[in-house]
């Protein structure tokens, strides 16, 4: 009887073992995602090291910047206080800048991250001197201290879309640099202005 028992039991886990296997099948093949798609996705979504490249940037620092109204003119200067830190379990970096501009507040916002699909960097910017969203994606250096991305966004003196290029240069532990560049009166390319960040207790 306990034989029996036993070998009844044996015969039901085997069985229980055969029915999730056929559901997995068959999940599978109703769209569900099987073992290797959800690797796949894990991998997708995992933080690495371009992301730690990105958390480089993180910190409190002061800028001055310098703008180009005119290229042929001096340009302007403005200083202010930039606060950033990584966030969504190290997978973005979201920057918040304070200062001013022309005699007024300046506030601004920006996100970068890095896609794991589509091999590049990718971000977007905001601020209270628009009401537009810029968004940006590009390359950064094996070494993680050089970055060039490309932004799209409206002109807000023609109205018309408009191309940028930035560049970010990590100079030292305390500092890095960001470099604007824009469609020019004649068409090319010209800088815009040129951003230099030091590290500081805030």
């Amino acid at each position: 009887m306990k034989k029996s028992v036993c070998t009844m039991l044996f015969l039901v886990a085997a069985l229980a073992v055969a029915a999730f296997a056929g559901d997995d099948k068959k999940a599978a093949t109703q769209g569900q995602p099987d073992a290797a798609q959800m690797q796949a996705m894990m991998t997708a979504m995992a933080p690495g090291g371009n992301h730690a490249h990105l958390a480089k940037l993180a910190g409190n620092h002061t800028y001055t910047m310098k703008m180009w109204m005119d290229p042929a003119a001096p340009p302007q200067e403005s200083t202010g206080k930039r606060s950033a830190q990584m966030i969504l379990g190290g997978r973005f970096l979201e920057e918040k800048y304070s200062g001013n501009f022309m005699g007024m507040p300046f506030e601004g916002i920006g996100w970068m991250g890095y896609d794991n699909l589509k091999k590049e960097y990718t971000g977007a910017w905001i601020d209270n001197m628009g009401t537009g969203i810029m968004d940006m994606s590009g390359t950064g250096s094996a070494d993680g201290k050089t970055w060039t991305m490309k932004g799209t966004g409206m002109d807000p003196a023609t109205g018309k879309p408009m191309t940028t290029r930035s560049e970010i240069n990590i100079v030292d532990d305390n500092t890095f640099t960001m470099t604007m560049f824009g469609p020019g009166a004649d068409g090319k390319e010209t800088k815009m202005f040129e951003m230099t960040c030091k590290k500081a207790a805030m």
